[in-house]
């Protein structure tokens, strides 16, 4: 392919960059639930703290995490229609993008959170939320619909998203190596 550039040969009427103005993004509907999840990896009982595999799971009431399989139940069903703020408790060294299939969501804050009572041999452990720590909201690349998002370590990362298709819906970290290695769930 050859592009050549040439004298215009009428007038241009395209629009200057600096008057172009994206359409507003309209708001999600107010949320009707939160689904609290977790980031978790599991060490290695031979070779010390080394992480040899990253899960994810789910976050009860009390803040207690536990890592889930791939071919564990279904944890996250969202009905058809209803709004929903996922939060990914990372408790891992890493950041990770996180990504929900066939759905567009909306970036809502960022916060710091506590781990204690983790055991990595288990993948089981106790996270909540730095009372310390105040919510960051998106930076600016984030607003709008996104898919992925990068769930930063020791912080919980809150998307909202309007589940308006029936069907599950995976979610996963988009490092392929940790998608290999069960982080991934139906």
């Amino acid at each position: 392919m050859q592009f050549r550039v040439v004298h215009a040969t009428g007038p241009d009427m395209t629009t200057q960059p600096q008057y172009l103005k994206l359409p507003p993004v309209p708001p999600l509907p107010h949320a009707v639930r939160s689904r609290p999840l977790c980031l978790a990896e599991l060490t290695s009982p031979t070779f010390g703290d080394v992480p040899v595999e990253t899960r994810l799971g789910v976050v009860d009431h009390q803040g207690n995490y536990q890592m889930k399989m791939w071919g564990d139940p279904v944890t996250e069903n969202p009905g058809v229609g209803d709004t929903e703020i996922w939060e990914f408790y990372n408790t891992t060294i890493d950041a990770h993008p996180m990504h929900i299939h066939d759905v567009g969501f909306e970036v809502v804050n960022r916060q710091g959170i506590v781990i204690s009572d983790q055991n990595t041999d288990a993948g089981t452990g106790t996270v909540r939320v730095d009372r310390g720590s105040a919510p960051r909201p998106p930076a600016p690349w984030e607003r709008g619909r996104k898919d992925t998002v990068i769930a930063l370590p020791g912080e919980v990362t809150r998307v909202k998203a309007t589940f308006g298709t029936p069907g599950q819906f995976v979610w996963h970290c988009h490092i392929v190596e940790h998608e290999d290695n069960e982080m991934m769930r139906p």
